[in-house]
């Protein structure tokens, strides 16, 4: 005959149950439903009287506190994530990577520090947060914040530090080669105005590309923030400069300056790729959704994401590891947004 399922006493507020309820009725304590709850069991409570704890816990929906979790585990169960702009999607698509990694046991906690603002780590390892993850050039403000860290997307960042960056050799290679291989001698190169290692070395693996296919190549350099509008401004007053040069490709840091690109040259009548190709680096979704598609380095952003939290977590854990940087390679998305070079 099976036991009846315990029940929450009828009066207790919004009927939640608590440890002491699991314990009535599990016949233990409160400590042992504590170290149950909070995975400490192990070489502690015998695993039937484990076995039976958990069924309780599952019978009555209890949650353990998270306070009281992290007394016990020396845990707050939340991690940081500090990025430039959180608006951006590929920022979006490397806090679903987090996510993923971390699991629902433990909040992501995210944090804009601006472009051009000193980011204030310790300010945000004050939260009581277990680790911070970095998509930000801070390097020099890592030390004494008593968590770990893990930076992102930042090539240059100290060697000793635990990081996760992109090997942008190989897609710079092949976007290269591509633009090479369609007749592209005159490109235009937008670049980021925000003197990071990750644009600097976008724009130097093109080019190095560029040099060994087709020395002949002239590039003409250009900035602007990675903003939309922005873009689509600088487009809409520049083009008729840029077509008179004989550009005949333009090419994009990232993928939010090609979407203003694309949205500049639909203002301006200018058919693509019929008269000018465009390409870029990310690789982010709506590069397949954009009128026409956009071919793009692809940057996968959430599995930056998910192998940075997992380095984190790692840390946090004290597990040893294989190796303390982790390096995701790039390739090559070819879209229907460039074609032959157009002759002039």
């Amino acid at each position: 005959m099976d036991e009846p399922v315990p029940r929450v006493p009828a009066n207790r507020p919004g009927g939640r149950a608590r440890a002491a309820d699991v314990a009535a009725a599990a016949r233990v304590s409160i400590a042992t439903v504590s170290l149950v709850a909070n995975g400490k069991a192990a070489g502690r409570v015998s695993m039937q009287t484990q076995a039976r704890v958990e069924q309780v816990i599952e019978q009555l929906g209890y949650v353990a506190d998270p306070a009281a979790r992290s007394l016990v585990t020396g845990r707050r169960q939340c991690i940081a994530l500090l990025a430039h702009d959180i608006t951006n999607p590929f920022i979006s698509l490397i806090a679903a990577g987090v996510t993923r990694a971390v699991g629902t046991g433990t909040q992501l906690l995210l944090a804009s520090a601006g472009a051009d603002v000193r980011p204030d780590l310790a300010r945000i390892a004050a939260f009581g947060v277990d680790g911070i993850l970095v998509d930000h050039p801070a390097s020099e403000h890592v030390a004494g914040l008593g968590v770990p860290v893990v930076h992102l997307d930042d090539p240059d960042a100290d060697e000793s530090l635990p990081r996760a960056y992109f090997d942008l050799a190989p897609g710079g290679a092949l976007l290269a080669g591509h633009l090479a291989g369609l007749g592209h001698r005159r490109l235009l190169y937008l670049d980021a105005t925000r003197p990071w290692a990750t644009f600097a070395r976008r724009r130097t693996h093109l080019l190095t590309g560029l040099s060994k296919l087709a020395p002949d190549t002239i590039v003409t350099p250009a900035r602007s923030d990675i903003d939309i509008d922005t873009t689509r401004q600088l487009v809409r007053r520049t083009w008729p400069r840029w077509r008179v040069d004989g550009v005949t490709a333009i090419v994009t840091a990232t993928d939010v300056q090609a979407f203003g690109v694309l949205a500049g040259l639909a203002d301006l009548g200018v058919s693509v790729p019929g008269q000018v190709s465009v390409a870029s680096f990310d690789s982010v979704p709506f590069a397949q959704l954009t009128a026409p598609p956009l071919t793009a380095v692809a940057l996968p952003a959430e599995q930056l994401g998910h192998t940075s939290a997992t380095l984190l977590l790692a840390l946090i854990d004290g597990r040893e590891l294989g190796s303390r940087v982790q390096v995701i390679p790039s390739s090559l998305d070819v879209r229907s947004s460039t074609g032959p070079a157009v002759t002039r």
